[in-house]
């Protein structure tokens, strides 16, 4: 895939695109390569960093071993962007020879010396030996287990951490060639084996976050994907009803459990995403009610409070999709004078059904109740409603300005 430099501006900030063609320029962008639809290079900067890229048509995949993480593309991927735009067809040439000098040779290669290479190579390159594993486990069986899978992934994890148990900083477990595996799936169009292997690698990414120092969020992101892909999959699939119940119970299972609890937005992403016909809405209703708060505990217990919220509102969703009306209204006039986002939801319920003026008493009645500097929300929400001459349009703009403003000087 040639990109232009406009579409490459639009896959990173403005910063990192100026570096990266400052990076092309002088030079950085060394041993670039395409070898098939991934592309790879060294670029030198404060260390030497590598860059590897998959494109599909439409479709980018990037990574790059630098810390960057603040949005877009990095500089390093920018600059091999760049490098490959301009030098798209002799990049494109040279790996397309690579590929046919291979396929020629293992066309009148012995299958004996085949395996006895591979052998030795899997003897001197462990990586190597699992990636292979992985990717041919399924010949000759046709059953799908997962455990097999995350026995292989947790290898990538004993492989970084050495003879250490922690993943120190930094040290980024490659989860490459299992995500290669699963593309093959879907491309194949076997999308619940796919499910299977995104599965096994979220699972064992939340399984060993107490071993890795993740403040940079990249073990968080690659579980994000894994999940999201895991939905995607699950969605694409085509299952009735039925073959959905045991993926509904194993996400709602994991939303329960919590554990990590910074992971549990991500299954309850996932259920809303899977759970679109009202027949697999109402079963997660089912799974649901026995776990319902009689009430909100105090905001002193904040982590019972949020517990306690979070399964209310995943409560109010489904009501809301199956549109109940009644079991709607009947559970949010139980709680929107205790939480703001409550009392928000409310009011945009009540604009939706076309009922402006109870929307607008709802959203009063928050400001007056709840600290100023949370009612942020309801003041923007009450604005579309106001008139422009109105004191109230006045006061709620100024309100409006001194919470920005609070909120600047806080940031600073």
């Amino acid at each position: 895939m040639k990109l232009t430099l406009d579409e490459i501006r639009e896959l990173c900030t403005e910063s990192s695109y100026e570096r990266g063609l400052e990076y092309f320029h002088q030079g950085r962008v060394i041993d670039l390569e395409q070898f098939g639809k991934k592309i790879r290079a060294t670029v030198a900067g404060t260390s030497d960093y590598k860059v590897a890229i998959r494109a599909d048509k439409e479709d980018i995949e990037a990574s790059c071993t630098c810390p960057y993480n603040w949005g877009g593309y990095c500089k390093h991927i920018v600059a091999t962007l760049i490098a490959l735009s301009t030098n798209y067809h002799k990049v494109k040439r040279d790996g397309e020879k690579k590929e046919q000098k291979i396929e020629a040779i293992l066309n009148n290669l012995p299958l004996y010396e085949l395996k006895g290479f591979l052998m030795a190579e899997f003897g001197a390159n462990l990586s190597l030996r699992d990636h292979f594993t992985i990717f041919f486990s399924d010949r000759g069986s046709k059953r799908r287990n997962i455990h097999n899978y995350k026995k292989e992934i947790n290898l990538l994890y004993r492989e970084a951490a050495g003879r250490h148990v922690f993943i120190e900083y930094g040290v980024e477990v490659d989860f490459s060639y299992i995500c290669d595996l699963a593309y093959r799936y879907i491309k194949g169009g076997n999308f619940l084996e796919a499910a299977s292997i995104y599965q096994a690698l979220s699972e064992v990414i939340a399984e060993n976050m107490g071993n890795v120092d993740d403040s940079d969020g990249y073990y968080g992101g690659e579980f994000e994907q894994a999940i999201e892909n895991f939905t995607n999959c699950i969605n694409e699939a085509g299952l009735d009803h039925k073959g959905k119940k045991g993926y509904i119970d194993y996400l709602f299972g994991k939303y329960m459990k919590n554990d990590p609890d910074y992971f549990q937005e991500h299954y309850d992403y996932a259920l809303r995403e899977i759970c679109q016909p009202s027949q697999d809405l109402e079963y997660w209703k089912g799974l649901l009610e026995p776990h319902l708060p009689r009430n909100l505990p105090h905001h002193s217990q904040w982590s019972k409070y949020y517990q306690a919220k979070e399964l209310l509102a995943m409560q109010l969703h489904i009501l809301d999709r199956l549109d109940d009306v009644e079991g709607f209204y009947g559970l949010i006039q139980r709680y929107y004078l205790k939480d703001r986002e409550f009392c928000l939801l409310y009011a945009n319920r009540l604009k939706k059904d076309g009922k402006a003026k109870e929307a607008v008493k709802i959203a009063e009645e928050g400001i007056n109740i709840f600290p100023d500097h949370l009612t942020k929300g309801l003041r923007r929400f009450l604005s579309k409603f106001y008139k422009r001459r109105s004191p109230k349009y006045k006061e709620n703009l100024v309100a409006l300005f001194l919470q920005d403003r609070n909120g600047m000087t806080m940031r600073i």
